[in-house]
């Protein structure tokens, strides 16, 4: 039994019938979804116009404030401190030299004002 070109046809129009029928109701499902997204794309878009000027301003804070000003700061203060440390961690060691030599002058001058005291 052959096909003629009508049967083809037919078939081929039955076939996007049939077709037609399944995708309608999933086409009105995403028209329905789109209707439903569309207030929040929307929303999306105000918020993201309103986060690019926060995004600018946190920019500037960090390249502005941080990189230019805070930064250099406290390497000037780190080396400050850290200057100072070495200073007195390299004569951490004669500073109890220095505390028996003040221990032995308050017992010479005890000493002498003892000796003056008796002198005059």
């Amino acid at each position: 039994m052959a096909l003629t070109k009508e049967d083809l046809l037919a078939i081929s129009q039955l076939f996007d019938h049939k077709l037609d029928a399944k995708l309608l109701p999933l086409e009105n499902r995403l028209q329905r979804i789109e209707t439903k997204l569309l207030p929040l794309d929307n929303q999306l878009q105000r918020i993201g116009a309103k986060l690019l000027p926060l995004e600018n301003r946190l920019k500037r804070i960090e390249v502005d404030l941080l990189e230019n000003n805070v930064i250099p700061r406290l390497n000037t203060i780190e080396a400050c401190y850290t200057d100072t440390y070495h200073r007195y961690s390299d004569n951490a060691d004669k500073m109890q030299g220095v505390f028996d030599d003040v221990d032995l002058l308050k017992k010479v001058v005890v000493e002498h004002s003892d000796k003056l005291q008796r002198i005059s």
